[in-house]
């Protein structure tokens, strides 16, 4: 489809990731697909067969892409639609569902990876709606395996508590599970002033075992 290889690890030859996204597509749910186009809007590593430069992946360049692979492919179509729920910059496919979950409930949206600066240093707040002063923090397997972080990670919310931030931290099952989903999406409602849909938010699919 005229799309182009890029260098991959080890002189090996890898495929465009919009037509990989494509071929992956019809196993994968809507929110998982948005979390790839998420992911790709971040690479600033791929580079194309015969060039030094890394290629910027951009939301007009990946719809380029999608114009050149055949229209009435379902998958396309879905690649599509997930490019409409696209945010930059959001760091890991957690953030992406976490993200969907809140809009579905009919929420504002919010400000990714937002920087936040203290008299402390800075933080960074995975989903943040900074006119509230309140902020969604996704917590993966990580966060409790790298015992130094995890205590840095401790202070630095505790120092935006004292400056007015409101902070929750989700993990994994609060995604997944039903009765805590609606808590935490109860919760940040009554501090955006709004009251979430939660008839709207349906089972994710998450596997139980935490794959991130």
């Amino acid at each position: 489809y005229s799309l182009g290889s890029y260098q991959g690890p080890w002189d090996s030859v890898i495929v465009h990731p919009v037509e990989a996204l494509v071929v992956a597509a019809p196993m994968m749910d809507r929110w998982s697909i948005t979390a790839a186009l998420d992911a790709m809007l971040c690479i600033d590593r791929l580079k194309p067969l015969g060039t030094s430069e890394p290629d910027v992946f951009t939301v007009k360049s990946i719809g380029e892409a999608l114009e050149l692979l055949p229209p009435a492919s379902r998958a396309v179509r879905e690649v599509h639609r997930a490019l409409a729920d696209i945010q930059f910059p959001t760091w890991s496919a957690m953030e992406t569902l976490t993200r969907m979950l809140v809009l579905a409930c009919g929420m504002p949206r919010p400000i990714m990876n937002f920087r936040v600066e203290t008299p402390r240093g800075h933080s960074i707040l995975d989903s943040a709606w900074p006119e509230h002063m309140t902020a969604v923090e996704f917590n993966g397997r990580d966060h409790s395996q790298d015992h130094a972080s995890y205590k840095d990670e401790m202070y630095r919310n505790e120092v935006l508590r004292g400056l007015g931030w409101k902070l929750r931290i989700v993990s994994f099952d609060d995604l997944r599970k039903m009765d805590r989903l609606a808590e935490w999406l109860t919760w940040l409602g009554g501090h955006l002033g709004v009251e979430p849909d939660l008839s709207r938010v349906t089972d994710t699919r998450l596997e139980h075992s935490e794959p991130w």
